[in-house]
């Protein structure tokens, strides 16, 4: 019995002493982090943590974890993004940008001292969204206000902008997916001016459809015309051939001659 405790005692003490160990010597980088190793002695490991379990000597070692999936850089509601138009009007974005840390740049992140918290995020986030908001004030500012409703157009400036956003984000190890304009926002003033000109625009086709409709029945009444009339002219035609036959016909047979020669009497009965 006293073996048994003792050994039980012992097994007690080595599974303590292992989570002592694992505490002092492993730290785990969580599923959706990146970690980079910073020593107090050799400085910013130039390698990226995948997620696992990973060494970090306590004292001697620090896993810094940054965020390895998409964030978002969301300008919506209050925090709208206004641009003033190439023809001078102001128009309000709801944007939304994901991005994340480029591959295998994490720790560059942590020696440029951008992993610190700034708020509710980290540095580097920060820089990312002011980065972003230059960018999109520069760059969206080539568009007329009516760009912006023209969909083809506004998206061939989003891929535009969205290749140079990432060109200055390069510095900051950081990468866009998407510049993803959701909704545009003008002044009252001019959204009244602006459904004016859709209207008015939608009257124009109104009246040409309705000119192509003109002419087509006009086209269709003139052909009936030409149908009626020659049908008329037919009808009178086959009248006059039938009218002829019949009275030729009716001279024919009044102008046959007995065979014998002998005169035809008609004899009137007394009144």
């Amino acid at each position: 019995m006293r073996a048994l405790n003792n050994i039980s005692k012992w097994f007690v003490i080595a599974f303590l002493a292992l989570l002592l160990l694992r505490g002092l010597l492993i730290d785990n980088v969580e599923l959706g982090n990146v970690g980079v190793r910073h020593s107090k002695i050799t400085g910013v490991l130039a390698e990226d943590l995948e997620p696992g379990w990973r060494m970090e000597v306590a004292g001697i070692h620090e896993v810094i974890e940054l965020p390895s999936t998409y964030q978002f850089i969301n300008f919506t509601d209050n925090d709208a993004l206004d641009i003033r138009t190439k023809d001078n009007n102001v128009v309000i974005l709801d944007i939304t940008v994901p991005y994340r840390i480029k591959a295998d740049e994490a720790h560059q992140i942590v020696q440029a001292g951008n992993h610190t918290r700034e708020g509710e995020g980290f540095h580097f986030q920060w820089l990312a969204r002011k980065t972003t908001v230059s960018v999109l004030r520069e760059h969206l500012a080539e568009l007329q206000s009516s760009d912006f409703y023209d969909t083809d157009r506004r998206n061939k400036v989003s891929e535009s902008t969205l290749a140079l956003l990432n060109e200055k984000l390069a510095a900051q190890h950081v990468e866009a997916n998407a510049i993803l304009i959701r909704a545009v926002y003008f002044p009252t003033e001019y959204e009244k001016q602006l459904m004016q000109i859709q209207l008015n625009a939608q009257n124009k086709l109104l009246d040409g459809a309705r000119k192509q409709v003109a002419e087509k029945q006009q086209e269709l009444d003139n052909f009936q015309q030409r149908t009626k009339a020659l049908s008329s002219a037919r009808a009178q035609g086959w009248a006059a051939k039938l009218a002829r036959i019949e009275r030729a016909y009716q001279v024919g047979f009044l102008g046959i001659a007995p065979k014998s020669g002998a005169s035809m009497a008609v004899e009137e009965k007394p009144t």
